[in-house]
């Protein structure tokens, strides 16, 4: 048997700081980080630097935490772009945008939250001004909505009660405040459908529909979106434009590598 090459360990040191933000999904503390890439502090922060100038870890001016820097998320955007599945929804998605003249998004979930990957601008302006890494609010938006109601993570439930217990919501985020009597209500109705949709909030005159990719093993990978001005972008039950959406989505959760198409209902009057 071969024996495995020898590699670079301040790479593989890098890797269990990375490992570490990207499995606790929140700006860390350095003392917490250094804990959990088992590091003593002044080594895991002379690593962080070196990280920090390349991009691949960013600190926050005001708290000093530590999270997930913007190259790193370029590697994963590039990874996604890679993906069969990634690549088909983005293809799936611009079709859709030429279709309906909508805007068109395709998120994932990072330590910020629910992101933005991929964006195809609508015909007409609207006053969103979203870009590749924007992030929405958990429980705010449709977008959020739909991985609070069908990725059950530690991560999404601890985003949903950071943001319900928070006088006036999150200011880093796209999207409106909701109680939780609210928001509950909001879970059980997208459930039901299989998407989430926004009538004219957090940004007025504006619609949104939100709906999931799953991969083969019913896991939440992607949510695509459509956005776009509320006399353009109809999202009550008879909207062809959801339907649309609903069509891209289940045949891209179905392609992921099984024939059947996920159990989610038609859609139903909304509320």
């Amino acid at each position: 048997m071969a024996r495995e090459a020898r590699g670079i360990q301040s790479i593989e040191v890098s890797g269990r700081i990375l490992k570490a933000l990207v499995e606790r999904c929140k700006p860390m503390m350095l003392k917490e980080l250094a804990q959990e890439a088992a590091l003593a502090p002044a080594q895991c922060h002379a690593y962080l630097t070196s990280m920090r100038h390349v991009g691949l870890v960013h600190q926050d001016a005001q708290t000093g935490h530590y999270q997930t820097g913007a190259f790193a998320m370029r590697l994963g955007i590039s990874w996604l772009e890679s993906s069969p599945v990634a690549s088909r929804a983005i293809h799936a998605l611009k079709k859709l945008t030429d279709e309906t003249g909508a805007m068109s998004t395709l998120s994932v979930w990072s330590t910020a939250g629910p992101t933005i990957v991929h964006i195809n601008s609508g015909v007409t302006p609207t006053a969103l001004n979203l870009r590749q890494g924007s992030v929405f609010s958990t429980t705010g938006t449709a977008t959020g909505r739909v991985f609070s109601a069908f990725d059950n993570v530690e991560a999404v439930r601890r985003q949903i009660d950071d943001e319900l217990n928070t006088p006036g919501g999150s200011n880093r985020s796209i999207g409106i405040t909701l109680l939780r009597d609210e928001f509950e209500d909001w879970m059980e109705r997208t459930r039901e459908q299989g998407y989430s949709t926004a009538f004219g909030a957090p940004i007025p005159d504006v619609n949104a529909v939100a709906a999931p990719i799953f991969d083969a093993d019913g896991k939440l990978v992607f949510v695509a979106t459509l956005i776009g001005p509320s006399d353009e972008l109809p999202v009550d039950a008879a909207s062809g434009e959801v339907r649309k959406l609903l069509d891209v989505t289940r045949a891209m959760s179905s392609n992921a590598n099984a024939p059947e198409k996920p159990g989610h209902r038609n859609p139903e009057e909304d509320a």
